[in-house]
This record gives structure tokens, C-alpha cells and sequence, in this order.
């Protein structure tokens, strides 16, 4: 009898050390100091890993919104062939009801978006929050989120446009507005400003991060590009439609894309802004430690 009570309180206690180191390592995930750009990809690989199975409705549901646009050129048919369309790319939004679903999905991704950030940033945080509590608390910023993207798109146009080096400085340097309208409760214009000045003391590095991740991303869009390259012929050869099949293949691959590394994008955003909010943060209190010293 004492030896099984013994075995009961080993095991006992083994459970405890295994939901204990559970737990440190759940809360773990937000660093608590600055990390270097491989510590920032480290921190965005294990979020998305620790998140996805609770978060990966919301990225089925972001994947079904944001595919939704290319599945109805697809049911359209020819009318909306590109090859009908002459030398007008934009004259396929000459149709209302394609505008209409192009807006609605732009906005219903948004708000997907804005639950998917909330709820990994609480994860990460170790904090209670549904899915449907991601929702309704993404909800009240929603309008702010569109009308702050479609700035940062004309921000970023317009610096292209005049002569390219700003539009790029631009596009780096607001690329957290989300992140910051969201997680500090910013208006529009102060979520852009506020990704701007978070960003623009260590503009370089930020750069350097989203590159790396962007080239991960671009070698998995060139694995999947290929494949669907090679199922292009035979299919279309079969069906004796190319330009259905080729939209088929591409609104598959995108649907897989968002499944699959939407979780890991938003991860990403939100170990970067962890990193740069610990080192704006670190900077603003050693200015006022100098200046105290300076008094």
C-alpha cells in the first residue's frame, strides 16, 4: 500500500512538473527583453506552433473569405476572361457585383484578420480569450482597421509614385499598423504614426526581419507554383479549358496558404511587435535615467 501511494505522488507530482513547465513555456513565448532577428523568427516559429491548433478555424474562415473573390471569377466564366478584358487589367471591376464581393471580402478578411492577431497576441500573452471573444473584441476597431489600411495603401502609392525610396521606406515603416491599432488601442492616423515611430529607429532591422520572411514565404509560393505548373497542362488538356483550371489550381493554393501560413504571418507581426515595443520602451527609459542623471 505505501509503495503505491508512493507511485500515486510520483506520478502526481510528475503531471504537476509537466503542467507546470506547460505553463512557463506558454508564457514564455513573449520575450522580456529585445531579441536578435533570429530571436524574433524563433519567437514568431513558436507562437505559430503553440497557436495554430487553437487558432486554426479562424484561419480556415480567413482562407474561405480571401478566396472567395477568385471563386467567383471562376463561376463568372468566360465573361470575365482576362482575354476578353483587352488591355484593361481594372476592367474586370467594371462589374458591379464583382466590386461588391471584391469589398465585401476585403472587409470580412479585415475583421478576420484583426480576431486571428488578437487571439495569438493572448495566447502568446498567456491571457483567456475565445474565438468568439477575438471576434467581438476585433469588431468596434474594424472601421478603424479598413479606413487605416487603405491610408497606408495610398501612402505607400503615392511614394512610389513620386520616386519609389519613399514609397519602400514607407512600407516598412507602417507595416505594423494592425498590430499597433489593435494591441494599443490607436485611432487610424495614430496607428499608422505610431507603427512609424516604433519602427523607425531600428528601420534596418525591421527590414532585415520581414525580408527573411518574406523569402520563406516566397520559396513556398515557388514549391506550390511549380506543382500547380505541372498539373496546369495535363488538367487543361483534359478539360479543354486552361484559364478555369489555372484559376482552380491558384484559388486551391491560396486557400492552403492562408490555412497554413496566415497563423504564421499575423505570428510573425506580433514577435516583431513585442521586439520593438521592449526596445522603444528600453530607449525611452534610458533617455529619462540620462536626463535625471543630467539634473
Amino acid at each position: 500500500m505505501i509503495c503505491a501511494a508512493e507511485a500515486l505522488d510520483e506520478g502526481a507530482t510528475s503531471r504537476s512538473t509537466e503542467t507546470n513547465t506547460r505553463e512557463i513555456r506558454v508564457m514564455a513565448i513573449q520575450p522580456t527583453q529585445p531579441q536578435g532577428v533570429g530571436g524574433v523568427l524563433d519567437t514568431a516559429f513558436h507562437l505559430y506552433k503553440s497557436s495554430f491548433s487553437a487558432v486554426w478555424p479562424i484561419s480556415l474562415l480567413m482562407a474561405l473569405v480571401n478566396v472567395l473573390p477568385l471563386g467567383y471569377l471562376i463561376v463568372a466564366g468566360p465573361s470575365l476572361d482576362p482575354a476578353s478584358l483587352g488591355s484593361n487589367p481594372f476592367a474586370i471591376y467594371q462589374n458591379p457585383m464583382t466590386l461588391i464581393v471584391a469589398l465585401t471580402c476585403f472587409v470580412l478578411g479585415t475583421w478576420v484578420l484583426s480576431a486571428l492577431l488578437l487571439k495569438q497576441r493572448a495566447i502568446g500573452a498567456d491571457q483567456e480569450l475565445s474565438i468568439g471573444g477575438a471576434f467581438q473584441a476585433a469588431l468596434p476597431r474594424l472601421l478603424a482597421v479598413v479606413i487605416a489600411t487603405i491610408l497606408m495603401g495610398l501612402a505607400i502609392l503615392v511614394g512610389l509614385i513620386a520616386l519609389i525610396v519613399p514609397g519602400v521606406i514607407l512600407m516598412v515603416s507602417l507595416f505594423l499598423y494592425m498590430v499597433v491599432l489593435l494591441f494599443d488601442d490607436k485611432g487610424a492616423f495614430d496607428a499608422l504614426a505610431g507603427s512609424h515611430k516604433l519602427i523607425w529607429g531600428n528601420w534596418w532591422r525591421t527590414c532585415a526581419v520581414l525580408s527573411v520572411l518574406a523569402i520563406l514565404m516566397f520559396v513556398v509560393l515557388f514549391a506550390l507554383g511549380f506543382v500547380g505548373a505541372l498539373v496546369l497542362p495535363f488538367a487543361g488538356f483534359a478539360l479543354k479549358d486552361a484559364y478555369t483550371i489555372g484559376m482552380i489550381i491558384q484559388a486551391v493554393t491560396n486557400f492552403a496558404l492562408y490555412v497554413f501560413l496566415g497563423p504564421f504571418g499575423s505570428a510573425a507581426l506580433i514577435a516583431l511587435y513585442w521586439d520593438l515595443k521592449l526596445r522603444k520602451e528600453g530607449g525611452d527609459l534610458a533617455a529619462r535615467v540620462n536626463a535625471l542623471s543630467a539634473a
